[in-house]
């Protein structure tokens, strides 16, 4: 079972047409389905080890107050009442405690992989109803859930895109000795960010954008009542807004 499933894979991404002769996208929306959700459970876990590894490699720490000191008008009327005092009253100073950079950011982290796994359902229904709308406009008529099973069957391309933004910032990660005071901290992170934007994120983004178009044409034009030019005018404007959307 596992071996048919590499080899429709294979076929999916390097022989699209091939793969959608034996997988009629009318007829396959809901395998489409499941396979997006197994990219998007596989990109949120890549977003959660990314960000643990990042959080295991800062050692810095900051300072958050715990506990302010109360005005004396307001412990006034608990001393008159001759009853329990707050601690807020029994203190002069602030209350401080030290508190790691590197775990703040894994809760960060954490409570962002239920966004981007659902981030991720979400951008298959919006490129599908992009594609579905361009092709209706170049004069390509089908049903939304071939469609929509199409731009489903094309989103493993996207695990192409995270691995390549995975390797790549681990790669920047590992001749990074990030410092100990939070703002110089954060300037590295920010100036870390900006490298992987431009560099590794844009190659990927390209990539990802250009394979997708590739399959996309083939799926179009096995479902769709349209031309192979037609279904690749279609695909390629949507990869080129996707690709614009990606830089932003």
């Amino acid at each position: 079972m596992l071996r048919n499933a590499l080899h429709d894979l294979r076929t999916l991404l390097f022989r699209p047409r091939s793969f959608f002769q034996s997988h009629p996208p009318g007829d396959s929306l809901g395998s489409a389905a499941l396979v997006v959700v197994a990219v998007a459970a596989l990109t949120a876990v890549a977003f959660a080890a990314v960000g643990t590894y990042m959080a295991s490699q800062i050692d810095a720490t900051y300072t958050v107050t715990t506990m302010e000191p109360w005005p004396d008008s307001s412990c006034r009327s608990f001393e008159e009442m001759d009853g329990p005092v707050p601690e807020q009253c029994t203190i002069d100073e602030p209350q401080t405690e030290q508190r790691s950079v590197g775990a703040a950011l894994e809760d960060a982290v954490v409570r962002r992989v239920p966004v981007v796994f659902f981030g991720t359902l979400v951008g298959w229904l919006l490129v599908a109803v992009a594609l579905h709308a361009v092709s209706a406009f170049t004069g390509n008529s089908g049903p939304f859930g071939a469609t929509l099973s199409v731009t489903g069957w094309a989103m493993p391309v996207q695990l192409v895109q995270t691995v390549l933004g995975v390797v790549g910032l681990v790669f920047l990660l590992s001749g990074v000795d990030f410092a100990s005071d939070p703002e110089v901290l954060a300037d590295q992170l920010r100036r870390l960010s900006d490298t992987t934007g431009t560099a590794v994120g844009a190659g990927g983004a390209l990539l990802a954008a250009g394979w997708q178009a590739y399959i996309w044409t083939h799926g179009l034009r096995e479902s769709h009542d349209t031309s192979l030019g037609g279904a690749a005018a279609a695909s390629v404007a949507v990869a080129v807004l996707l690709f614009l959307v990606s830089l932003a």
